[in-house]
């Protein structure tokens, strides 16, 4: 008949699908968080040259991580060890010391990488240094009002709504709490570019 069907289950992990219009375009979304291809995506965000740029954490890697329960939020990259990840490699030690100090180094990225990191809806990486600018802090960002957000040049109501309710969420909030122990860069390295925001406490 030619007629498209949308599947109703996700193919990669059968949880409910739902259609979503984001400005004029209509996507399908699952909407399991738990499914792992949305995990993969999100981790691949993470660990990408316009993220936090971690070298040598590739999908494959990303991935075998997942099967063996050594992450469950990208979080946890920060806390992996030396014995987690070495037999991931037929190099072993070698590549795995490697790997951790890529690690290591990405803690020091400008909060706008970690921003945009996160995987928000609508945030990429122009977004993310809008907001670090801005706000200066994670600290600030994550106590901003809705209404704060909305006025900032590039965000916009459907924006600011989805950084809100991302960071009222309660894995979150745990997730940052667990970069803050690890050691990740909460502060920005630029200079606030919007003189309306200047010296304001949100």
């Amino acid at each position: 008949s030619g007629n498209i069907v949308i599947p109703d289950t996700c193919p990669v992990c059968g949880g409910k699908t739902e259609i979503r219009k984001i400005n004029d375009a209509k996507s399908l979304y699952c909407i399991n968080e738990n499914c792992q291809a949305k995990k993969l995506k999100l981790y691949s965000l993470f660990v990408s040259r316009d993220a936090m740029d971690v070298d040598g954490l590739g999908a494959s890697i990303v991935e075998s991580l997942i099967e063996k329960g050594y992450i469950k939020s990208p979080a946890d990259i920060y806390y992996l060890t030396l014995d987690d990840i070495k037999s991931l490699w037929k190099s072993g030690s070698t590549a795995a010391k490697k790997l951790l100090n890529a690690i290591e180094n990405s803690k020091q990225q400008d909060l706008s990488r970690l921003i945009y990191a996160l995987g928000i809806r609508q945030v990429g990486a122009k977004t993310g240094k809008v907001l670090a600018s801005t706000f200066g802090s994670m600290d600030a960002l994550m106590a901003a009002k809705l209404d704060t957000l909305t006025e900032i040049p590039d965000v916009g109501p459907i924006t600011a709504s989805n950084i809100h309710g991302w960071f009222a969420q309660k894995q979150s909030c745990q997730m940052i709490e667990r970069f803050r122990l690890a050691g990740v860069n909460f502060e920005s390295k630029r200079v606030i570019s919007d003189s309306r925001f200047a010296g304001m406490t949100f």
